[in-house]
């Protein structure tokens, strides 16, 4: 799921919360980007938990003379060696640490389960690999056992719902997302000062988020009229709320945000009524975008940068 996709979708939720609740839409907002801040500290959070894990393989090598192979390459894989001296992590862990460095150092027990779930594991030996290897072996090897053994971890989610207020499976797969191409963009020449996700404090991203869920809600009116216009009057009361918010963002998408081609809006909404709709509102949803952007496209009521649907 691409990162725009996500804040479409967190707009969508914040945005059905506010109807629900009649909450002051300024208050809801604000949640919704400290639900963004939170996600971020997730991502922060995740990537710490490797170093810890490289911290932990190094005491077993060192103090506890465990040179098994798997110990060995995680205790000094190059990968996690570049990552440990990233200036923008080191300055994270110290602006998050009561969420960062103090939680996993109190909670070496989980680094230990990890450590030993990999050894015991027959996953082990598919991510095994020469003694002598590649940086592109090694970057291969630890985003494998990052996957084999961290994203599926029962214990570990179960202590991220205990410390995070976040949106369930969608975050979590969202920040795994972000520390695999973390760990991908990472080569042998990458300096201490490269640059990590940061979603929250992306100007770009902030500014897409926040103008789609304010234009959603000041010109809710106006789309009202057009749906109910190019629905042949179906009555919008008759329409499910997370239905009507849809095409009231992608309606919002054509006539505000011209950097987006129409087409791109249409194919993230269509994906997104696949999750939170009905099979037939999802033909409802599709069949009414598809009429008013013709609608809006002949009245010159789309001004698009770049080549849209027609």
């Amino acid at each position: 799921m691409s990162i725009r996709r996500h804040f479409r979708i967190r707009s969508l939720q914040f945005l059905y919360a506010q109807h629900l609740s009649k909450m002051d839409s300024n208050e809801v907002e604000k949640n919704m980007l400290r639900s963004i801040e939170f996600l971020h500290h997730l991502y922060i959070f995740l990537l710490y938990l490797i170093l810890k894990i490289r911290e932990n393989a190094l005491k077993k090598y060192t103090c506890d003379n465990d040179q098994t192979d798997i110990i060995k390459k995680i205790a000094f894989n190059s990968v996690i060696k570049i990552l440990s001296k990233n200036k923008y992590l080191i300055e994270e862990c110290r602006y998050t640490k009561n969420f960062v460095e103090i939680l996993w150092n109190q909670q070496d027990k989980y680094i230990f389960i990890f450590l030993k779930e990999m050894k015991k594991s027959n996953s082990y030996k598919e991510c095994s690999i020469k003694t002598r290897s590649s940086f592109e072996e090694e970057k291969r090897f630890i985003i494998k056992c990052y996957k084999n053994f961290v994203i599926p971890n029962r214990t570990l989610i179960e202590y991220i719902e205990d410390l995070y207020f976040f949106h369930g499976e969608e975050d979590l797969y969202i920040a795994h997302n972000m520390v695999c191409k973390t760990l991908q963009f990472i080569n042998h020449s990458t300096p201490k000062n490269f640059k990590l996700y940061n979603i929250y404090n992306n100007n770009e991203n902030k500014k897409f988020i926040i103008d789609l869920y304010r234009n959603t809600i000041f010109h809710k009116e106006e789309f009202n009229n057009l749906i109910n216009d190019i629905s042949n009057n179906w009555d919008i009361e008759r329409i499910a709320i997370i239905d009507l918010i849809i095409l009231q963002m992608a309606i919002c998408e054509f006539l505000y945000f011209p950097n987006i081609p129409p087409k791109a809006t249409m194919n993230e909404y269509i994906e997104i009524t696949k999750i939170f709709c009905m099979e037939k509102s999802k033909v409802f949803i599709n069949g009414i975008l598809d009429q008013i952007y013709k609608f809006l496209y002949k009245k010159n009521k789309i001004f698009k940068i770049g080549k849209g649907l027609m």
